[in-house]
């Protein structure tokens, strides 16, 4: 309902000219314009921590690193040794849908994102973030996360 709320208003913002940071649409800083782009934001996320508008992505508890590309690679491979004897896992394509029974689909990848739960239903090492994103951000990332090969 916030999120309505939120989008009736950047509308109503937009319709006067004014561009406002919770907009669909989010602009580039200093005033250049950029379309929104799903792909564009979650390869931001992934790799810097902070959405398409620049803004930083938060999770339950201070996470060891800011961003998904710190531990798990630009690349998503993975293999970096991290805390109480946790490696980062390979988030490729091949090991989250070919390898895995059942495999990850965007739902179950959301889940272990945001609640830190796998894609058999067992939580994930707590070292992993259980991010907190809005529902957009949570799924532009997720699907950006399929795409790594």
């Amino acid at each position: 309902m916030k999120q309505l709320a939120l989008a009736l208003a950047a509308c109503t913002l937009s319709a006067c000219g004014s561009h406002g940071s919770s907009s669909a649409q989010p602009t580039a800083s200093a005033g250049t314009a950029a379309s929104y782009s799903a792909a564009a934001n979650g390869r931001a996320i992934f790799r810097t921590g902070r959405d398409f508008e620049g803004h930083p992505i938060l999770a339950a508890s201070p996470p060891l690193r800011a961003s998904c590309t710190a531990c798990h690679g630009a690349n998503g491979s993975g293999g970096l040794h991290i805390a109480d004897h946790a490696v980062s896992a390979d988030l490729r394509h091949k090991a989250l849908v070919t390898d895995q029974k059942p495999p990850y689909t965007l739902a179950l990848l959301e889940r272990a994102i945001s609640r830190g739960v796998d894609n058999t239903g067992q939580p994930l090492n707590r070292v992993m973030p259980r991010w907190r994103l809005s529902a957009r951000d949570l799924h532009d990332v997720a699907a950006y996360v399929l795409t790594l090969k």
